[in-house]
């Protein structure tokens, strides 16, 4: 199986690899930029005081000033910036798994066996044009933005919840920008090529997520010993995962499309 090999970690092996490293390049410096070239004040420490003092008076019917809570303009640009980056690193994951399973289609025009073993589909194998490809990936870009923030908060919330949901969301973007189906079918479309799968994508998601969680320990770690190293490593661990994870879903996408339901459903129906 694909999750066996590990082949989802060479993230430059797309194409020529050219446009795969000034990708990780441009993620790479967006993410660096929270900490080397912040937009707003990335002080909280009084904000932080404030809150501290709220937790700590247990008067329940005592009023909260937020007129007095030291969060400025400044800081709230600060979080901005920090989800602006942290929105860009999840488009240029999204646009590593389009242009993953594009690459793919191309390579097997032919109809010559896939990864699998197996014959692709003829209507799987027509790769997206450009600019429909581009338009796409803009009403992505846009549908997410509209979603981010609630998804977050989500995500902070039930996040046992949202490593069951992973997987099937992470499909979601592959359907649509492979030009297999359109922006809402592939809500339907997600869970459906999902069957025989959803095990095994689930075990890589939280591969992975506990790769990004180390590396973040980690990071947050040096903070207080190598702060510029800290600077580096926590941006590099966040985008090498991020475009691991689109290179996982690319991959995957291909694998379900050539054998739907997976290897064991297949080879079932072939005894039959």
């Amino acid at each position: 199986m694909i999750s066996d090999d590990y082949r989802f970690f060479r993230i430059d092996s797309l194409g020529k690899g050219i446009l795969v490293k000034c990708l990780f390049a441009v993620l790479l410096l967006v993410k660096c930029s929270v900490y080397l070239f912040p937009i707003g004040d990335p002080d909280f420490s009084e904000f932080i005081i404030w809150t501290d003092k709220l937790l700590a008076n247990t008067n329940p019917m005592a009023q909260i000033d937020f007129e007095s809570m030291p969060f400025t303009f400044e800081n709230a640009l600060y979080v901005c910036h920090v989800l602006a980056a942290n929105f860009i690193l999840i488009m240029g994951a999204v646009l590593y798994a389009g242009l993953y399973i594009r690459q793919y289609r191309i390579d097997h025009q032919p109809n010559k066996a896939g990864a699998s073993g197996y014959l692709i589909p003829p209507m799987y194998l027509k790769e997206i044009s450009v600019p429909k490809f581009i338009g796409r990936f803009l009403i992505l870009s846009l549908c997410v933005a509209v979603i981010f923030i609630p998804a977050l908060y989500f995500v902070l919330l039930l996040f046992v919840g949202f490593i069951i949901i992973c997987p099937c969301v992470a499909m979601y973007p592959a359907c649509y920008l492979s030009g297999d189906t359109g922006l809402f079918k592939s809500f339907s479309e997600m869970i459906k090529v999902m069957k025989g799968y959803f095990i095994i994508n689930m075990r890589t998601m939280s591969v992975l997520m506990l790769i990004y969680f180390l590396g973040d320990y980690i990071s947050s770690g040096l903070m207080r010993v190598l702060p510029a190293v800290a600077y580096v490593l926590g941006p590099l661990v966040s985008v090498f995962v991020a475009l691991v994870a689109g290179r996982y879903v690319g991959i995957i996408y291909c694998r379900m499309r050539e054998v739907p339901g997976g290897l064991r459903i297949r080879n079932h129906a072939s005894v039959k």
